[in-house]
């Protein structure tokens, strides 16, 4: 328990010399606001690597007429095509339900009554939504290259990461000011 409360010290101190003296709520507030477009900018990528591959794979509206015709698409531009659309589908199916959690959840934290209580739940905030952001990069890295353990591995920790984001927010609205 002490080493605990000790490493808690210690990720409070670190926070706070990076964010300066603001609240706790308030770091939670910015991190989640500059984690979502950092987020956002990852799925922008992703889709723009998407349009790319569908361009060479000749998968674009036919009007499109800059893309490949078909008798000059590739077998291996055909796979990436499928393998980009992959990435942006699971994007789709987990970035913005996990988005609306972690706002939700940030409106709970930032209106509860108890400081201290408040202050956990945001540095809570704070990690775990930072964790699901890494998790998601990782996820489509893991995912362009091939590497189907790895990826496995970053795509569980970002949907327990979804659950605990839930999980904080539902707990951190019962301490809401009424």
């Amino acid at each position: 328990r002490s080493s605990l409360i000790d490493h808690t010290s210690c990720c409070r101190l670190a926070f706070h010399n990076l964010m300066g003296n603001m609240t706790m709520h308030t770091q939670a507030l910015r991190a989640t606001a500059t984690l979502s477009i950092l987020l956002w900018s990852k799925v922008a990528f992703t889709n723009l690597g998407l349009g790319g591959a569908k361009n060479n794979a000749g998968g674009r509206a036919p009007e499109d007429t800059y893309q490949k015709s078909a008798d000059e698409v590739t077998e291996e531009a055909k796979v990436a095509q499928d393998r980009a659309q992959r990435m942006v589908n699971n994007d789709l199916e987990n970035i913005p339900y996990t988005m609306v959690l972690a706002w939700g959840s940030m409106f709970c934290i930032f209106f509860m009554e108890d400081e201290s209580v408040r202050d956990q739940h945001a540095m809570a905030q704070i990690i775990l939504y930072s964790l699901f952001v890494v998790a998601r990069i990782g996820h489509s890295i893991a995912y362009a290259k091939g590497l189907a353990y790895p990826r496995t591995a970053v795509w569980m920790l970002g949907f327990m990461c979804t659950f605990a984001i839930g999980i904080n927010g539902a707990v951190a609205s019962f301490g809401v000011i009424s």
